[in-house]
């Protein structure tokens, strides 16, 4: 079974459990568990949306788009159109489902597929890859074609392979059968040499490092 299969098979079986970070309304516990291991999640949502905005009248792509949380705040902030790619069908489910009670479904295309082959088309405004280059083994090409199809900004998040939380994340996710890639500092900014990635601002997050590029 090859990575992608195995990352798809996971979250698709791990969707909802997953979405469930963005909600408010959970137990004292869950919260707890959330804050101190994924509050990551929230706090780089947040800031994509700053580094990103304003969004009035731009057209945006999310690489590894999970339940589309943040294709919907995108278009909530004015974007005329998103295209968010993610390998499970039931992430992108739940996205079409979040889509339509938020209104924003006239705006937000959501596929099921790998990245650049179910995104033939371009260009677009700014791109984002938040909380994806975990689960892919090669990171570079999928760079170098977002930056392709990026007219002007692109935000992307790599996992720490040095942080108090990784061996715990390691052996959850070899448990699951999941595959997980981290990264060293000196390997992100590799990738992003090899992917044409020049001019760029570096943020250190909590468990990730955020690379937002400009073209």
């Amino acid at each position: 079974m090859s990575v992608e299969q195995k990352v798809r098979s996971h979250f698709h079986a791990d969707a909802r459990r997953f979405d469930a970070i963005y909600e408010d309304d959970k137990s004292a516990l869950t919260r707890w568990v959330d804050t101190v291991w994924r509050g990551v999640v929230r706090r780089r949502f947040d800031l994509t949306l700053e580094l990103l905005g304003p969004l009035t009248g731009k057209t945006l792509l999310d690489v590894g788009c999970g339940s589309g949380r943040y294709c919907i705040a995108y278009a909530q902030r004015g974007a005329t159109r998103v295209v968010g790619v993610d390998f499970a069908e039931a992430m992108v489910e739940l996205a079409n489902e979040h889509a339509r009670h938020a209104g924003v479904s006239d705006v937000c295309d959501f596929r099921a597929g790998i990245f650049p082959e179910a995104v033939p088309e371009g260009i677009f405004d700014a791109s984002s890859a938040m909380g994806f280059f975990d689960y892919v083994s090669d990171p570079v090409p999928i760079v170098t074609r977002m930056r392709e199809l990026t007219r002007s900004k692109m935000i992307m998040s790599f996992p720490k392979s040095r942080e108090w939380r990784v061996p715990v994340r390691r052996l959850r996710f070899w448990i699951s059968g999941c595959p997980l890639f981290l990264y060293s500092e000196a390997k992100v900014r590799e990738i992003l040499s090899d992917a044409g990635v020049t001019n760029y601002d570096w943020l250190e997050l909590d468990r990730d490092y955020l690379v937002t590029a400009r073209f």
